[in-house]
């Protein structure tokens, strides 16, 4: 795991999107950001989805996604939740972790309020 900063922050003003989320998948698999699809380029959420997933699989890796109930900690994974940023705690966030956050992308490090899924990411083998 090498620590990838997110490159946008969420600033709704001016219409810009946050990158956490490639920003964590970049530091898991230890890859280049821009690997991952920019949510500032493909702005709609199904598609940036869609694309990233093709992304990982490219790149070998299976994604699956685990309501904190299912989860069993097995290495690096992203955190998802709430933004202690947003004051009405709607904004979502991600964070690398392994047995607690150990890479927050935003450049305050304030990490998460609560977390409300996992996402596994698991090397497959040529």
């Amino acid at each position: 795991m090498i620590k990838i900063e997110q490159r946008y922050l969420y600033i709704p003003k001016i219409g810009q999107k946050g990158d956490c989320w490639r920003a964590c998948l970049a530091s898991i698999i230890e890859c280049d950001i821009d690997c991952f699809p920019d949510p500032n380029v493909v702005t709609d959420w199904p598609t940036l989805y869609t694309e990233t997933l093709i992304t990982l699989e490219k790149l070998r890796y299976k994604y699956e996604s685990l309501p904190v109930a299912l989860f069993h900690e097995n290495g690096y994974c992203v955190a998802i939740g709430k933004s202690p940023r947003s004051k009405r705690k709607r904004i979502t966030h991600a964070v690398v972790w392994n047995n607690g956050i150990v890479h927050d992308p935003h450049p305050d490090k304030t990490g998460l309020w609560d977390i409300t899924r996992f996402e596994v990411l698991t090397k497959i083998n040529a």
